[in-house]
């Protein structure tokens, strides 16, 4: 178990820190003000501290902390959520801390050890495009069940839709670039799901994430957290899915695009041909008509609307050219032994290739970066 001395570092300033500390608080633990003391005194230059509406008789914890130099506390009357509190923080700091790198989000409930978050604040500076995650050991014996599996689920849901292996998708310390504020402020969601939220956008942006190993506290068995193992898993299952679900739609829309010409063409178009011949000439038009539309969108909406635009098209359209070639022939050769339409088999046999063509997508048509780092 961890003890509250664990907050407080003494090893003094660990070098040039050049970031604010972000510190959403909802009933924070005892020691918060001694945690903040400490970070202080390593020479952290800004903390901002949102009190997310908590109880009465915290009021005089958030008071002793305004009064710390350099400290500021803004304060929501009710409580709106981690997320909310973190988009407060975030607009507070582009408005008044200009010339700081950026900032480290750091939680109250007892998780983060001052050491580990100056370790952050320290390597923030140097973070070009790249997202600082602080990652738990989840196999430590004093970690929640509860903990264990939430991460270990959302971060293999992560790696398979989005492409990248983060062991801590639900770490709450994160170094972030403050050129990268802007957008997570209109970021969509006001609780836990906003972290996760942060992580599949910033995967869209082809943002960098670097993982560095922090120590694995939890305070009373972390008593301080107020994450909803039901109501807040359930909100972030939904925005896991909710980042993948428009390449289905983008699919469905290609494929409907693809098999109605393939139809018109294999049926009318190129009916003179041989039946080889016929399918192989038909799926390449059809192919070649939807190509130019179906990039656009995956590319916008979906992917990466950062990456090279030349680069990208050129890796699509070497995908495009080996699924074309791959659903021909597929098709063709089902069609001798299963005598139906070749439209119908081509149904069948496009959505498995779209599967596999997402995956392929992801990981190197719109690669963008993996995590990197640390572990």
């Amino acid at each position: 178990m961890m003890h509250l001395s664990d907050l407080i570092y003494d090893g003094g300033n660990l070098g040039n820190i050049h970031c604010a500390v972000v510190i959403p608080a909802l009933n924070p633990i005892p020691g918060v003000v001694d945690m903040i003391r400490s970070l202080l005194q390593c020479g952290i230059p800004r903390i901002i501290v949102v009190n997310d509406g908590s109880d009465a008789s915290f009021q005089d914890t958030f008071e002793r902390i305004a009064q710390l130099e350099r400290c500021v506390v803004l304060t929501h009357d009710v409580n709106q959520g981690k997320g909310r509190a973190l988009k407060t923080a975030f607009r507070y700091f582009m408005d008044h801390c200009p010339d700081l790198d950026g900032v480290v989000t750091a939680d109250a409930d007892g998780q983060h050890s001052v050491e580990d978050i100056c370790t952050i604040g320290r390597r923030l500076s140097s973070a070009k495009g790249s997202i600082l995650l602080g990652v738990r050991n989840f196999r430590n014996e004093n970690v929640p069940l509860r903990s264990h599996l939430g991460n270990s689920v959302t971060g293999w849901l992560f790696r398979l839709l989005y492409g990248s292996r983060i062991h801590d998708t639900q770490t709450g310390l994160r170094g972030i670039p403050a050129k990268e504020l802007a957008w997570m402020a209109d970021l969509k969601g006001e609780r836990f799901e906003y972290e996760l939220n942060m992580l599949i956008q910033a995967r869209r942006c082809q943002l960098d994430f670097t993982l560095i190993p922090i120590k694995t506290m939890y305070f009373d068995h972390n008593a301080g957290s107020h994450y909803s193992t039901v109501k807040d898993s359930t909100r972030i299952l939904r925005i896991l899915l909710a980042g993948f679900v428009h390449f289905p739609a983008s699919a469905v829309g290609l494929l409907i695009m693809d098999w109605f010409c393939f139809f018109l063409l294999n049926r009318f178009a190129f009916a003179g041909f041989a039946p080889a011949g016929r399918i192989f000439a038909s799926t390449a038009v059809a192919r070649g008509i939807s190509f130019l539309f179906n990039f656009a969108v995956n590319k916008k909406r979906i992917f990466s609307p950062r990456g090279n635009r030349t680069d990208e098209a050129a890796r699509y359209y070497i995908v495009c050219f080996f699924q074309m070639m791959a659903s021909a022939g597929l098709v063709y050769t089902v069609s001798l032994f299963w005598q139906v339409d070749a439209s119908v088999i081509k149904i069948i046999v496009d959505f498995i290739l779209y599967v596999i063509s997402y995956q392929v997508q992801l990981r190197w048509v719109f690669r963008g970066s993996d995590a990197v780092g640390g572990l």
